[in-house]
């Protein structure tokens, strides 16, 4: 089990808002809020109508944060770029991609991760074929989602996570997506020290766990093709100071606990 550290999440906007005030801004109605966030004097008035914004769901919310990129206030242009990364509305893509050149550090960073968010998840690219010194021939089998999340974009991820870091195993190829049973006994006795092998990944829903947010993945290992069962990983990451919803969170430890369980597998499959 690994345990990470409590996170500190650092906007870099200058300002400790008060949850009193915060809350009392994301009551009013989105309409006020625009006109907070672009006629008020005082940037901190700005940066919690931005932030505001930012929770109220309200897809008319993305003009306004992308103009507030322009603000003259750091803290309020980072407020506005995290505010567009909650929306998770794909149209705040194109101007957050606009202002990766902020001259602020903090600003860019910010504008960054919510960019990255936007972009939704990574997909697995084409495999190069096996070399002649790989000896771990590798089939990414079917993903099972059981987050709730409703779409495919955690298989998408996992898969890609896998595969990336299995590449970056020495002697290891991956099977190209699709491959039937026949192709994959061609390649692997075409390179004659080839052993193949598929991993079938489980996701498990997030939970809690007093104040720590837990993810569990299981990972099997079967003989590829013929499907035999060789092994299993379940590594079980906490983090401290989130909690279910929390996708970044969510996503951060589904990350390193597949990274994890591919680590053991590569381990497993040299020594047989």
């Amino acid at each position: 089990m690994i345990r990470l550290p409590t996170r500190v999440i650092a906007l870099g906007l200058g300002v400790f808002l008060a949850v009193c005030t915060l809350s009392a801004f994301a009551l009013a109605d989105v309409d006020y809020l625009v006109d907070q966030l672009t006629t008020a004097t005082d940037f901190r008035v700005r940066t919690q109508a931005a932030l505001a914004l930012g929770a109220s769901e309200d897809l008319a919310a993305v003009t306004p944060l992308c103009a507030a990129l322009d603000d003259s206030n750091d803290s309020v242009r980072s407020a506005a770029a995290a505010a567009l990364g909650r929306l998770k509305n794909p149209k705040g893509l194109p101007c957050l991609k606009a202002h990766l050149g902020d001259a602020s550090a903090s600003v860019h960073s910010v504008i960054e991760r919510s960019a990255k968010l936007l972009q939704g998840p990574a997909k697995p690219g084409k495999p190069p074929p096996p070399g002649p010194n790989d000896t771990i021939y590798v089939a990414i089998g079917p993903v099972s989602d059981k987050t709730g999340r409703g779409d495919n974009s955690l298989a998408d991820s996992v898969r890609a996570i896998i595969q990336d870091k299995l590449l970056s195993v020495q002697g290891c190829a991956i099977a190209p997506p699709g491959e039937s049973g026949g192709a994959a006994k061609k390649i692997i006795k075409k390179h004659g020290r080839l052993r193949g092998y598929m991993l079938r990944t489980r996701v498990e829903a997030p939970r809690a766990d007093g104040d720590e947010l837990v993810i569990q993945v299981g990972i099997t290992m079967w003989t590829y093709p013929d499907g035999d069962l060789k092994g299993s990983f379940t590594p079980k990451l906490r983090m401290q100071g989130a909690a279910p919803g929390d996708r970044e969170s969510e996503d951060s430890l589904v990350k390193m606990a597949i990274e994890n369980a591919v680590e053991n597998f590569a381990k497993q499959a040299a020594s047989m």
